[in-house]
């Protein structure tokens, strides 16, 4: 899908050092936004299924006849498949990459006490934990019991020559005369879209918000912008290929989500020379912003506070060069990548 995830895994595949790795990619289905992303010598096995527990005899199988080194997963539901799994295969060092605030999304499953169960019991199975955050390897240790020495931090990568590429430079037209708001990510209850509505409300007309991304929220805050009296005021774009060229020409950058792992859009919207205003929620919001350089962070779900930092944003001068620069140096490929090759190394020794 379109996610954060897909696109950090997509660059991962492409990336790893080819001089020791050779990849297999293993989907539930061939398909999907970055699917075209990916390297020719990338092999891709589809399991052509629907959902991740009705693949486990599947991934049995394909991993019998791989005999792979490493098995490297993401997301949390396949990551305790594999945990499951990994008994199987005692030759095989499983290393997962864990994307979300454990504590924080497992609120939001049908079953959340089952689920805070099967991660204490399975992630200890694990020879390896990659963390987005610092905010993340805490809250696996203090509310997961997970081990610190199984846990190793690597902040999400930005594809610098892809948003820089001529393909990301197309000519947006955002609304003219108007302060330029844009918010990227699925439409879902916990991207707190709703709050960014009240948000809008706030704000006189200057201020204009554009909403790149699907999802299951749209008909519920397109009624709530009705209802605010703010329909005119907010763009509902859907899901762009090229948010990058939204990111370059917007004039700020919003995140207004209940929680974030490592949230990729405000570090897409840095490399793009964009500041951002975000709710320092649970996760790794707070590790990418730099108070005054890149933008501002509000108190979690104070839609009053943020309206008063997107007024004072709105004011200030920020510098698209040092913001550029500011996230090359700590989150670009090549100063990322090499960390994953070091570690998937070290894990097989």
């Amino acid at each position: 899908n379109g996610g954060g995830s897909e696109r950090v895994i997509s660059m991962l595949v492409n990336n790893v050092d080819r001089a020791n790795f050779r990849v297999t990619l293993i989907l539930l289905r061939k398909e999907g936004k970055y699917l075209s992303d990916i390297n020719k010598d990338v092999n891709i096995i589809c399991l052509q299924s629907n959902r991740i527990r009705s693949s486990f005899f599947k991934l049995y199988s394909i991993l019998r006849n791989l005999k792979p080194d490493v098995v490297f997963s993401t997301l949390g539901s396949m990551n305790l498949l594999l945990a499951l799994l990994k008994p199987f295969f005692w030759k095989t060092k499983f290393v997962a990459r864990e994307s979300s605030i454990l504590s924080m999304n497992n609120k939001y499953e049908r079953y959340p006490f089952l689920f805070d169960i099967l991660y204490k019991l399975l992630y200890r199975n694990f020879d390896l934990i990659i963390c987005q955050s610092e905010y993340m390897k805490k809250d696996m240790i203090e509310n997961f019991n997970v081990p610190g020495k199984l846990i190793s931090v690597i902040n999400n990568p930005v594809d610098f020559d892809k948003i820089n590429s001529p393909e990301a430079s197309l000519d947006i037209a955002f609304p003219k005369n108007k302060y330029n708001l844009l918010a990227v990510g699925r439409l879902e209850k916990v991207k707190g879209y709703d709050s960014l509505l009240d948000v809008i409300a706030l704000l006189d007309d200057r201020f204009h918000l554009t909403v790149l991304g699907e999802g299951v929220e749209l008909a519920s805050l397109e009624a709530q912008s009705l209802v605010l009296g703010v329909k005119e005021r907010v763009s509902f774009l859907g899901f762009q290929p090229d948010p990058y060229s939204y990111m370059r020409r917007c004039d700020l950058m919003i995140l207004s989500s209940r929680y974030e792992g490592f949230p990729n859009v405000l570090l897409e919207a840095g490399a793009c020379g964009s500041a951002s205003v975000a709710f320092d929620a649970p996760g790794g919001t707070s590790e990418i912003i730099s108070e005054g350089i890149n933008g501002f962070l509000v108190p979690p779900g104070d839609v009053e506070k943020m309206a008063d930092k997107i007024k004072i944003a709105s004011n200030t001068h920020f510098d698209s060069i040092v913001i550029s620069n500011y996230i090359e140096s700590l989150y670009s490929l090549k100063y990322i990548i090499p960390k994953y090759n070091t570690l998937l190394l070290q894990v097989l020794k």
